[in-house]
């Protein structure tokens, strides 16, 4: 008896052991199914937040780096070239050491000493090396891996090594630009160092540099030692035209990666101009600043590669000779957070201030709109036709319906075009909805199997209290279906959001694109800006996840509850 009872327990708790097993395996499977498919929407967020360099780097990487604010500058990146950890470099490290010492780097006395610098640039020099010796100098002997090292390691090497790993803030020329098409280079034949003025009693200076390419001026300042965490630069510009006439201003700069923010001031005709954003120093690569007085250009679909200039204020105050223009950089110190908000609303900014966004989000939300209503309307009408009258031909007409379902779409397209353009609709919004008010054959057939569900008692009782068909349909029927209806509006809003090929085909003028072909128009015109890309990808796929999110009870319940009698 005891033998048995002892057996019965054992099979219990085998039994419980391998439902548990089956239950962690399932959630195990479900967790790692999720990750997987979650990994490129992850992949897309924090692409969004990288800059350039990140993309284009040895590595990839899910997350973007760390952006350090520099209190000083000129100064050495020292996050440029990280430590390595393998057992070669443990080796080498001395003897690289020896090199660096032996050898004078082309430090800038700027920065901050060669300490710092000698650290820096033997990690680097260990990373070049690893890319330009031989595999076989990697499988040698130490000794035999020293030599060859020593004998690579020459000083334009180690030149090229700091050179990438330094860091400058750099003002080049300043070009004024007419409406009548007058452009001049305002910095010609005088020195860059004394164009900028320092305002105040800010420690900074310009320091005049050339290379082969271009002469530019690098600006040497320490935040630590401004008591109010800015530096304002001035210049009072005599133009070659009346300030009325002037177009646009553009600034010649290299960032040194600081993350510090430039507000951009504009003194003209007695009026306070103020750039609509700033910009933030996280990049080290030539760019342009462009600022241009708000006007036409900023209502229509130009790329916008320019800073809007807006009226702030007015007055005596301001510069109002009518041949002058006084421009004002304000530089600010960035702190860590600060740093982080300005790398990851970058690109997201960059893509909204790039492409007429909103105008297409707008046009997509209203062709959402017409495409839901229509289905909605049109599906349902036909649908309760289907399932609860009867009238001769119902089930052909039915079976016809379902046929049409069995014709691609690229069949229909050349002729759908034609009628489209025969009609004059085309370069018009109406073909992308007006069909929607015509049914859709798989939402009818969904709505039909629905409908068929419903008990006849209620469409009895509502005809013994005087209902027609159609109050029948609205009263009785609509209420009832509203979770189909909701899966409907879902696959209808998916659908008509993400729908490409259809504006592509009926639509040339691009003030009437959606945001699915305004994305495309923005790839094409911004090229391998990967990180805008991902930024307005991620503003259009976060409405699909949001309205999936919180409409997926009704979406499940339209699927589930389709044909279920009772």
């Amino acid at each position: 008896m005891n033998d048995n009872i002892q057996q019965a327990r054992k099979d219990t708790a085998v039994r419980r052991l391998n439902a548990l097993a089956r239950v962690l395996l399932t959630y195990g499977l479900l967790l790692g199914g999720s990750a997987v498919f979650t990994l490129p929407f992850v992949w897309m967020v924090g692409t969004s937040f990288k800059v350039d360099r990140e993309m284009f780097g040895e590595r990839i990487t899910l997350l973007p780096m760390r952006p350090v604010p520099a209190a000083a500058s000129p100064y050495l990146d020292r996050h440029y070239y990280p430590a390595p950890s393998d057992d070669s470099y443990r080796e080498l490290e001395p003897a690289l050491r020896d090199i660096v010492r032996e050898t004078p780097l082309p430090v800038p006395p700027e920065t901050d000493g060669l300490g710092e610098a000698a650290d820096l640039v033997v990690r680097g020099v260990y990373r070049r090396l690893r890319q330009i010796l031989p595999q076989s100098a990697w499988t040698a002997a130490p000794p035999e891996r020293i030599a060859a090292a020593r004998e690579r390691v020459t000083p334009e090497l180690l030149a090229d090594t700091v050179a990438r790993a330094y860091r400058h803030l750099s003002f080049a020329a300043v070009r004024v630009r007419s409406f009548d098409l007058e452009e001049v280079d305002m910095t010609e034949g005088e020195p860059l160092s004394s164009f900028w003025s320092v305002a105040g009693d800010s420690p900074a200076r310009f320091v005049e540099r050339t290379d082969e390419s271009a002469r530019y001026a690098d600006l040497v300042y320490d935040f630590r030692h401004a008591p109010e965490g800015e530096i304002r630069l001035t210049r009072t510009i005599e133009l070659p035209f009346r300030a009325d006439r002037l177009y646009r201003v553009q600034l010649f700069l290299r960032p040194d990666d600081s993350w510090h923010t430039v507000e951009f001031l504009m003194e003209k005709n007695g009026r306070l101009l103020r750039g609509a954003r700033p910009e933030h120093l996280g990049n080290f690569q030539w760019a342009t600043v462009t600022l241009q007085e708000y006007g036409p250009d900023d209502e229509s679909n130009k790329i916008r590669l320019w800073i809007p200039m807006h009226e702030r204020d007015a007055g005596p105050q301001y510069e109002s000779h009518p041949d002058r223009v006084k421009v004002t950089l304000v530089m600010r110190r960035n702190s860590q957070p600060g740093a982080w908000w300005a790398k990851i609303q970058r690109n997201y900014r960059g893509a909204l201030d790039y492409i007429p966004f909103w105008r297409y989000t707008a046009t997509s939300v209203f062709l959402v709109l017409l495409n839901i209503l229509g289905n909605v309307f049109s599906c349902s009408l036909v649908a309760y036709a289907f399932a609860r009258l009867q009238w001769p031909g119902r089930n052909l007409s039915f079976g016809v319906m379902l046929a049409t379902m069995m014709i691609p779409p690229q069949v229909t397209m050349i002729p759908y075009f034609l009628i489209v353009k025969h009609l004059g609709w085309y370069n018009t919004l109406k073909p992308l909805w007006v069909v929607s008010f015509f049914g859709n054959a798989f939402n009818i057939f969904l709505l039909r199997q629905f409908m068929k569900g419903i008990p006849r008692d209620l469409e009895d009782a509502a005809r013994m209290d005087g209902c027609n068909f159609l109050q029948i349909y609205w009263y009785v029927i609509m209420p009832l279906i509203k979770p189909t209806l909701a899966c409907i509006a879902i696959f209808t809003f998916m659908g008509v959001w993400n729908d490409f090929m259809g504006p592509l085909v009926y639509l040339a003028d691009q003030r009437l694109y959606p945001l699915s072909l305004g994305l495309y128009a923005f790839n094409v015109q911004a090229g391998a800006n990967y990180g805008m890309m991902m930024a307005g990808s991620l503003l259009m796929t976060l409405p699909v996840v949001v309205i999936f999110f919180f409409a997926q009870k009704y979406f499940i319940q339209g699927v589930t509850l389709t044909g279920m009698k009772g």
